[in-house]
């Protein structure tokens, strides 16, 4: 069997602390790496693209002559003027692979939309404040570009050039949208780190608790083999000091028949075997509290066990003016688990409590379901003693770890052992002069 030394958990615990922080760490810096470049991208693409569109508008603008215009809003245009003009801003359209080619008015209103989506006369929706500050600088005669900007799913860009007349004054505004095609990879891109993000964080959540549960699982198996080590080591002990106890025994008794005569009775020789059995005694109780024995896990009440215990301890309350509250609810009554082993468990962290208020107190016992759950029930076991500093605390479940002057120091280790083999939890909180509080966690199984 492998042992695990508490230099080898705390190396370990370590190396998986450091895991811990530098996965989720490369992957919060590969996101923000992602976020930076596509920011960068972002930028550099509404730059160049505004450049582009601007200069498509201004070119463009420079072939519409303002008789043209004027002949469109008065109606006085042939067939075959409007159409070779239409087939003209087609051509525009589709060699620069843009999404729209139109003309509105300084009030708004459209003169003529290439792709026949907008009737004249319709007003232009400006679909971001951007658009609306480069259409009027267009009216004021600047050439001029929104900023890219997103609404729903798509991206969108509007270059906007002024149409004037021979004069210079500006009659209308030419505009171009950009492609959405030709955006569509930004925002792809964008969308695939929203997406990685969220796996990212699925994951870093993931591995969090993964390495919490091997941080744990350290932990158990450093008391289980600690735990395991004391049972071999005891037994071992009790082995030695037993032979040598048998042959003081066997040889008292030699000595009784060889000086003493059986109708004589002297102390002298009496308190041999007394102390031989008391040393006997004391050797069988810290075997039995060593001992690792299986659990025998049976359908119990919590509620009946827990009642008596607090009757047969009650007296023992009454003598230290300790006073009790218990409030078990009712839907907490039978499941799984193993009764004998339990009632050490209480009445080892009720004695403390008892042991804790040498003047007095309250003992306050309560049993729900955890966090409203149906996984576990919580048995709180609350007292108002002198409690226990924090640097105590870390060592409490720690075989021969005591405070106080008689004991061995293993009964708050049996309990924890007790309830890890049941799958269960034990926390303690406490605060020096204000009292403790021990909540246990037991699996709430109601089904064999």
């Amino acid at each position: 069997m492998s042992s695990i030394s508490p230099q080898i958990l705390k190396k370990r615990k370590r190396h998986v602390l450091i895991a811990l922080i530098s996965i989720p760490s490369i992957l919060l810096l590969f996101n923000l790496w992602g976020w930076s470049f596509y920011l960068q991208a972002k930028g550099f693409l509404d730059e160049e693209l505004g450049k582009r569109l601007i200069s498509i508008a201004a070119i463009t603008s420079l072939q519409v002559s303002p008789e043209l215009i004027k002949s469109i809003e008065e109606r006085t245009i042939d067939d075959e003027q409007a159409f070779n003009f239409r087939e003209y801003l087609a051509t525009v359209n589709e060699e620069n692979n843009l999404e729209s080619v139109f003309i509105i008015d300084k009030e708004k209103n459209y003169i003529l939309d290439a792709g026949y989506v907008h009737l004249e006369g319709e007003k232009y929706h400006c679909l971001n404040i951007s658009d609306a500050n480069r259409i009027l600088d267009a009216s004021l005669g600047k050439s001029s570009c929104s900023k890219l900007y997103r609404n729903g799913s798509q991206m969108f860009k509007t270059g906007f050039a002024p149409l004037k007349d021979a004069s210079g004054e500006v009659i209308a505004i030419l505009g171009v949208d950009a492609s959405p095609e030709f955006l569509r990879a930004l925002s792809n891109i964008q969308n695939t780190l929203i997406f990685f993000g969220i796996i990212s964080l699925v994951l870093g959540v993931l591995y969090v608790l993964v390495l919490l549960a091997v941080i744990n699982g350290f932990e158990a198996m450093f008391h289980a083999e600690k735990f395991a080590s004391l049972g071999r080591l005891s037994a071992g002990m009790a082995h030695d000091i037993r032979n040598p106890l048998q042959i003081i025994n066997t040889t008292y008794e030699s000595l009784r028949k060889r000086y003493l005569p059986q109708d004589i009775e002297d102390e002298m020789f009496d308190y041999i075997p007394d102390e031989i059995k008391n040393l006997n005694k004391k050797i069988n109780d810290f075997l039995s509290q060593t001992k690792d024995t299986p659990l025998k896990i049976k359908l119990n009440n919590l509620k009946v066990l827990l009642n008596h215990i607090i009757d047969r301890m009650s007296p023992d309350m009454e003598r230290a003016t300790i006073r009790f509250n218990n409030h078990i609810e009712p839907k907490i009554n039978e499941f799984y688990f193993d009764a004998q082993q339990m009632e050490g468990v209480f009445q080892n962290l009720i004695r403390n409590a008892i042991e804790a208020m040498p003047d007095g107190g309250v003992i306050t016992i309560k049993a729900y379901p955890y966090k409203g759950g149906k996984q576990f029930v919580a048995i709180e076991i609350a007292d108002t003693g002198h409690g226990i500093n924090k640097r105590d605390q870390k060592k409490l479940f720690e075989p021969f770890f005591t405070t106080k002057e008689h004991g061995y120091g293993l009964g708050m280790s049996i309990v924890f052992r007790i309830i890890q083999k049941h799958g269960g939890e034990i926390k303690v909180k406490s605060r020096p002069n204000q009292g403790t509080t021990f909540t246990i966690l037991l699996p709430w199984k109601q089904e064999g």
